[in-house]
């Protein structure tokens, strides 16, 4: 749902700590994640590392957030193509379900950095303009062919309207 509403997707090189939303591009950077047969038992291991610890984790929040991010199949294949997963599962169902077998029942504490850059994320999701700005980028800019079409026939109507203005300016000197 955030890429029709606009919001891109970007895989970063490091920790979670590097996660961040550029609101001008409209783009969530995001690590770079490769999914292996161990990943899930090390990131519940980690997870519940830190909520035993004293010491606020990132992980916990990021992977909540990764949750939210998937919710189907298509979005496994988004993040995919965005490069931010790296699937060695074998199918885009049992990465969906490994995350969200993974984030329930988890209890996570306030973070004014996470919960700022959350705040963004879906103001920029709610705002009607960016929909409709991704939506004719997909529909009309996507392919060059398109664009040039597109193009081509703003200028034919550009030039029918001088065409006509003058028309019109040509009778009345006479």
């Amino acid at each position: 749902q955030l890429s029709k509403a606009g919001i891109w997707f970007r895989a970063i090189e490091g920790g979670i700590s590097v996660m961040h939303y550029n609101k001008r591009k409209l783009r969530l950077d995001l690590p770079r994640l490769v999914v292996k047969g161990r990943t899930e038992d090390m990131l519940r291991n980690l997870i519940a590392h830190e909520h035993t610890c004293k010491e606020e984790g990132d992980l916990t929040k990021y992977a909540v957030i990764m949750d939210s991010l998937i919710d189907t199949p298509e979005d496994v294949a988004i993040l995919t193509k965005a490069q931010v997963i790296e699937n060695h599962l074998g199918s885009d169902e049992k990465l969906l379900k490994m995350w969200n077998d993974m984030c329930t029942n988890i209890d996570i504490r306030p973070c004014e950095r996470w919960d700022e850059m959350i705040r963004d994320v879906l103001d920029d999701y709610e705002n009607p303009d960016h929909a409709m700005y991704a939506e004719f980028r997909e529909k009309y800019l996507s392919r060059p062919w398109l664009s040039i079409s597109l193009l081509v026939g703003f200028l034919l109507l550009l030039m029918s309207i001088l065409q006509t203005g003058y028309g019109i300016a040509a009778y009345y000197q006479s």
